[in-house]
């Protein structure tokens, strides 16, 4: 399959190599999707707080986010095969002493301790399959653009439907029976995603060149898309708080579950057209588009608080989600070749940088909605990705790979 093989989902799905490691990954996410609903109210069951439940969650979220780019510096040293085995028995350790100690009446501190401990070997099965998707398609350029929309696409649809499948579990079972399903999900898609011949081939980088190896976070362009997506990651925050808030104010509860999901159908939507375009611009300038073109989508949710006006914004909105990640992927892939950087960590900051910006905005969003409503909410937060847009363009020749080795810092160790 060449350079001139039609940049399609199909001629994507077809790359043998590709396909099991892609699949089983996908139940691994599916896993990911399911669990906080699930955690939160086995929690609830055992303690009787949604406090101690939401205490529990965060503190799994947290650690499973803040040391994502640790446990991807493991694979880039040890090869995805040592790692990831070792980080999914440690994970699913902690999640079955986590269920344990719930169902035994443990003090809330030990629970909230054992969920920090478990998430913070969370299998980073995402990240890992980008990165080996652009070992097998390395030169496919164009179906490795497709291959990124497809994984974007297929996360949203992962996103959407995991909370379905636990609140379908445990309305039929219990909490039990949905945390269990949870556990088997990551257990099942990890094994098969390691014993997979793609990643059979991933073997450990010898010492010598892991020492050459930059820290990505040293080099600008990286720095650039991880800030970027920390703005884009604020803005999303601050619509999963504030469309539930205009839906709940017009007395449609309910509502906000579909305001939600139009976001998502509309990224998932525009990274379907977006895989199929072949583009002849290159990836750092749809990148600074794109980016400007998200924070410009959040202009009418400053001027309206009604959920049909609503829905129309966030679904325009959404449009530009998966192609923004899309791009960034790509664009990382470049930048930590160019760079010498650890690959596996360097697209690991992408989702990072995503996850944190959506702690803060949900919090910011949050705050602001209790004591000034919607309009102030969403003009701060408009506001916000205005500079962060502004700083994109200011730092765009940072995206070009070849700057990324004109002033090579010192590797941090």
């Amino acid at each position: 399959m060449g350079e001139d093989t039609p940049a399609t989902y199909r001629a994507v799905l077809a790359v043998r190599e590709a396909r099991r490691p892609f699949l089983a990954s996908c139940v691994a996410r599916l896993s990911f999707a399911a669990l906080p609903l699930a955690l939160i109210l086995l929690i609830r069951d055992a303690t009787g707080s949604f406090a101690v439940a939401g205490f529990t969650c965060g503190a799994l979220s947290c650690t499973l986010t803040l040391l994502a780019p640790a446990r991807a510096r493991l694979i880039d040293r040890r090869g995805a095969r040592y790692a990831l085995r070792r980080l999914t028995a440690l994970y699913l350790l902690g999640l079955a002493a986590l269920v344990a100690l719930a169902e035994t009446g443990a003090d809330s501190a030990v629970l909230i301790a054992a969920a920090a401990l478990a998430g913070a070997f969370a299998p980073p099965l995402g990240p890992t399959m980008r990165v080996l998707w652009a070992k097998i398609l390395h030169e496919r350029r164009p179906l490795l653009q497709t291959a990124y929309a497809l994984d974007s696409v297929t996360e949203e649809v992962v996103f959407t439907t995991g909370p379905l499948l636990a609140g379908g579990l445990i309305a039929v079972a219990s909490p039990l029976t949905a945390m269990l399903t949870v556990m088997a999900l990551i257990g099942l898609g990890s094994t098969c995603f390691v014993l997979s011949p793609a990643t059979r081939d991933t073997t450990p980088a010898d010492s010598e060149e892991h020492r050459a190896r930059s820290r990505p976070l040293s080099f600008p362009g990286i720095r650039t898309i991880v800030l970027s997506f920390a703005g884009v990651g604020l803005a999303v925050g601050a619509l999963d708080v504030g469309l539930p808030y205009i839906a709940d104010r017009a007395g449609s509860p309910s509502a906000g579950g579909v305001l939600l999901a139009l976001l998502s159908a509309g990224s998932a939507l525009g990274g379907v057209w977006y895989g199929r375009t072949r583009w002849r611009s290159a990836a750092s300038s749809r990148f600074v588009l794109l980016v400007i073109a998200f924070a410009l989508t959040l202009l009418p949710l400053c001027l309206t608080a009604t959920p049909s006006r609503a829905a129309a914004a966030v679904f325009v909105a959404g449009l530009t989600l998966a192609p923004l990640f899309t791009t960034a992927y790509l664009l990382m892939n470049d930048l930590a070749a160019a760079s010498n950087s650890s690959p596996t960590e360097a697209n690991t900051w992408v989702s990072t940088a995503n996850n944190g910006g959506t702690a803060a905005g949900s919090a910011l969003a949050g705050l602001l909605l209790d004591s000034h409503g919607p309009a102030l909410a969403f003009t701060v937060t408009f506001l916000a990705a205005i500079v962060i847009a502004a700083v994109t363009v200011l730092r765009r020749t940072t995206l070009a790979p070849s700057s990324q080795t004109t002033s090579r810092p010192a590797v941090r160790q």
